[in-house]
């Protein structure tokens, strides 16, 4: 999931990172998760003389390599990878919720349109960030659970639901790690993941009748892995209900800049 720094909007350029970045930062007190091990233990093989001049991309194959060599499956090597990768981003997202923020902070519209009118039942944040999207659901009486990589986002999100008196419950784990469950919720809410693959969950973890709510940049963006190209979020719902779809320049969450975005919502059959 690796951009060039310069590639795509603000939001695309934080999740680039430009390279691997080795740093200790203060994360909140969380029961660290199984990816936040895999990362630690990629850090020390990087560090290694014989590993330490290594491109990313490169020092994640030769990694993924030395994990075969090991005795490792390609299966299991292959997920290990995805854990480093996901959790190298909290890494990078540590820094950005640290900071002041220079993104919208307030629900997401596609969202909030969405869910007007509808009985508030379970529903999922996923990658939730600071939180804005589930404090926003909880306080129209959802059950929330989120789900994110950067432990300081959840603290973040924690401190601003203690603050308002609002309930929500926050995973520190990546989609890899996260159990999505089979009919267990009402509502699955993925708004700019930097990943392509929690979707592919959506079908068998909503109930009946949920709704899933989709915003994400275009492929022509930037061409970076978790974008979507033209009618491939209507390809992977195909048999549900879409109620919105769109496929058009327009504002978005994480900077000023105008991009080609597609949105989604669309209703599990019953």
């Amino acid at each position: 999931m690796r951009l060039r720094a310069s590639s795509g909007p603000a939001w695309l350029r934080v999740a680039a990172g430009a390279a691997f970045v080795a740093f200790t930062f203060a994360v909140p007190a969380l029961a660290q998760p199984e990816g936040h091990t895999a990362l630690l233990a990629f850090q020390k093989w990087q560090a290694e003389a014989v590993n330490a001049k290594l491109g990313y991309n490169d020092a994640l194959k030769r990694y993924r390599e030395h994990l075969m060599a090991q005795g490792l499956s390609a299966s299991a090597a292959d997920r290990t990878i995805r854990l480093v990768m996901a959790h190298d981003e909290g890494v990078l997202y540590n820094r950005v919720y640290a900071s002041p923020p220079d993104f919208n902070t307030k629900p997401n519209q596609l969202l909030v349109s969405a869910v007007e009118g509808v009985t508030p039942g379970r529903a999922l944040d996923v990658g939730m960030g600071q939180g804005r999207n589930a404090l926003f659901l909880a306080g129209k009486g959802w059950d929330v659970t989120g789900f994110d990589v950067a432990g300081v986002g959840l603290k973040l999100a924690q401190q601003s639901a203690s603050a308002t008196g609002t309930k929500i419950i926050t995973v520190h784990a990546s989609d890899e790690e996260f159990d999505f469950g089979r009919e267990r919720w009402d509502l699955i809410a993925i708004i700019y993941a930097i990943e392509k693959r929690s979707v592919h969950r959506v079908r068998d973890a909503l109930r009946p009748g949920g709704l899933v709510v989709i915003e994400a940049g275009h492929r022509e963006t930037s061409k970076a892995e978790f974008e979507y190209d033209t009618n491939e979020l209507l390809k992977i719902f195909e048999g549900f209900r879409i109620l919105r779809y769109e496929d058009a320049g327009g504002s978005y969450d994480w900077g000023p800049e105008k991009i080609r975005l597609v949105r989604l919502v669309a209703r599990k059959p019953e």
